[in-house]
């Protein structure tokens, strides 16, 4: 026991793959980098432009059963819709801006600490995106399954 050699620990990341980066990897992260920069803002804008189209947008008005116009409904949902769908695209987004700006200023630094940094946020930009593809494939499945039951006893 009391010759158990206990290795140092260290407060910098482990370096497991011990990878070097030549100039010519670090030109293509930093591309990867600034292309991800353009599709974040691109998405921002997009949330944004779409919020205002829904908030400021006409909408058409429509007569329910009883002849009493819903467009205060449709246009209150329409809104709703939109900056609950400009939420989550700022909020997926951000992941990927934050990869974009950390990896870039850890490549032009050569800090392994902030490249690594900007791979764990395209990580979680990629978890988030999957937990709600799943989530979305299935909502879309169960509302096929929904559709096909009524359609079977719709036919008895």
């Amino acid at each position: 026991m009391e010759d158990q050699q206990i290795p140092p620990s260290s407060n910098q990341l482990d370096n497991f793959f011990n990878i070097s980066f030549d100039d010519a990897i670090r030109a293509q992260i930093r591309s990867a980098a600034s292309w991800a920069r353009i599709c974040a803002l691109c998405a921002f804008i997009s949330a944004g432009v779409g919020f205002v189209v829904a908030i400021f947008g006409r909408s058409a008005t429509t007569l329910g059963t009883d002849g009493v116009a819903v467009s205060g409904f449709a246009r209150t949902g329409a809104i709703l819709g939109a900056f609950i769908s400009a939420a989550i695209s700022v909020f997926i987004n951000y992941w990927l801006y934050r990869f974009a700006t950390t990896t870039t200023k850890g490549m032009d630094a050569m800090d392994s600490i902030k490249t690594n940094e900007g791979f764990n946020d395209l990580r979680t930009y990629f978890k988030i995106l999957g937990v709600i593809l799943i989530i979305v494939l299935s909502l879309f499945a169960l509302g096929v399954l929904i559709g096909l039951l009524s359609l079977g006893s719709s036919m008895r």
